[in-house]
């Protein structure tokens, strides 16, 4: 096994082939701290609430001044809908009362056959 051990690369080595001017540059990039992020100051972000609410009270104002009102085709539907519920119970209630009085007739039926059962072991 053959290990073959090179010497690391300085500084100089790697910017031996590169302008002065540009290394210079470059480091001096490098080592500057980045710029702060601009600050707000209180009554710069006071103003701008003041003004965000105000925008947004005067959308309310206008929302809460429009009278509601439903269009002529959705009352429409709307309508025909509630016909349709009434009409499925008035539905309902009456298929309720029939099936009541097959269940009444059911056991009257019973009570006659089991009468009879009763009569005929007698």
């Amino acid at each position: 096994m053959v290990l073959h051990l090179m010497k690391k690369p300085s500084v100089s080595d790697l910017t031996c082939n590169i302008p002065d001017q540009h290394v210079e540059s470059t480091f001096k990039d490098e080592t500057r701290p980045p710029s702060p992020a601009p600050r707000f100051t209180e009554v710069d972000l006071v103003s701008s609430v003041v003004r965000r609410l105000g925008d947004l009270e005067e959308k309310v104002e206008m929302l809460q001044s429009k009278r509601f009102e439903m269009p002529h085709e959705k009352e429409e539907l709307l309508n025909a809908a509630v016909c349709r519920v009434d009409a499925l119970e008035a539905e309902l209630i009456s298929t309720k009362k029939a099936l009541h009085e097959a269940w009444m007739r059911q056991e009257e039926l019973l009570a006659y056959i089991d009468s009879k059962e009763e009569a005929k072991f007698r």
